[in-house]
C-alpha cells in the first residue's frame, strides 16, 4: 500500500525516504474503549521462527502500563505493542519480555515497525533499522488463544492511532528482506514469481474489512472504538543507516 517503487527502495540505502498510504488503514480509539479485529486461532499464526510487522501510528492510550497493537495472548503466547514510547514485544509468555526501540508519540507520523524471533535472536526494526537485539530460549509453547489486532486476549488495551498492512511471518526475517518489501504494494501469491513472500501467512491491508488479503485467517470486528479511515498524505521521514 505505500507508493514507492520498490527499485527506489532497495536504491536508497543512506538518504531520506518520503511516502504515503493510499486506501484506508485500521482507526483505534484507544483506551478505554474496547474494540479490536478477533482471528480464529491457527497453529500457523504463532511458530517458533516468526515476524510480525506493520506500519504504525500509534501512542500508548493505557500509559500507566502499556497499550497492545496485536497479539496472541502475551502470558503464553505472542504479543507486540509499546509502553510509553518504547516497542515491547513476547513471543513465548511472559517470561519472553523484550523491550527496545522508539515509536514516536506524533500525530500523523507513520513508521513501520518489526518484531523478530528465530528461537535465539530476538530483534526489533524500526523502519527497516536494528534497534534491538538480545538472546532468548526457544518457545516452549504455542498459544491456542484467538489473535487480536488492536488487543490482545490478556490484555486488553487497546493503542491509539492507526495500523496499516500488518503481515505475519512463519520465519525470522533478516533486515534486508524486511527493507525490500516495506513499501511493496500489495500482490496476490500466485503472482510473486520471485517468492518475495514465502512464508507469509497472513497479510491484513484493513481495506474497509477485517480479511486476510494472503490466506484465509480472516477476522471480526468486536466492541467499540475501531473503524477504518481514508489514507491522507502523512509526514514520514524514513532514514536508512
Amino acid at each position: 500500500m505505500r507508493i514507492v517503487p520498490l527499485a527506489i527502495v532497495l536504491l536508497v540505502i543512506s538518504l531520506p525516504l518520503f511516502a504515503q498510504p493510499s486506501g484506508q488503514y485500521l482507526r483505534l480509539d484507544g483506551y478505554p474503549q474496547h474494540g479490536y479485529i478477533e482471528i480464529p486461532h491457527d497453529v500457523l499464526l504463532d511458530t517458533p521462527a516468526m515476524t510480525v510487522e506493520a506500519w504504525v501510528s500509534v501512542r500508548d492510550a493505557h500509559s500507566s502500563a502499556c497499550s497492545s497493537i496485536a497479539g496472541k495472548g502475551y502470558t503464553t503466547g505472542w504479543w507486540l505493542g509499546l509502553c510509553g514510547t518504547t516497542m515491547r514485544s513476547y513471543f513465548d509468555g511472559t517470561l519472553s519480555i523484550k523491550a527496545g526501540g522508539v515509536i514516536p508519540d506524533a500525530l500523523n507520523f507513520w513508521v513501520h515497525i518489526a518484531a523478530v524471533t528465530d528461537g535465539t535472536t530476538r530483534r526489533h526494526y524500526i523502519d527497516g533499522n536494528l534497534v534491538f537485539e538480545g538472546a532468548e530460549s526457544a518457545p516452549a509453547s504455542t498459544s491456542t488463544r484467538p489473535l487480536r489486532i488492536g488487543s490482545d486476549p490478556d490484555w486488553d488495551f487497546m493503542a491509539a492511532g492507526g495500523i496499516d498492512d500488518l503481515r505475519i511471518w512463519k520465519v525470522a526475517r533478516t533486515q534486508e528482506q524486511i527493507r525490500q518489501t516495506m513499501f511493496v504494494h500489495y500482490s496476490a501469491e500466485a503472482t510473486d514469481v520471485t517468492g518475495m513472500f514465502q512464508s507469509l501467512e497472513a497479510w491484513y491491508r484493513f481495506e474497509g474489512n477485517a480479511m486476510d488479503s494472503w490466506r484465509t485467517h480472516h477476522g471480526t470486528i468486536i466492541g467499540t472504538g475501531i473503524g477504518f479511515a481514508a489514507a491522507t498524505p502523512l509526514r514520514r521521514r524514513v532514514a536508512r543507516h
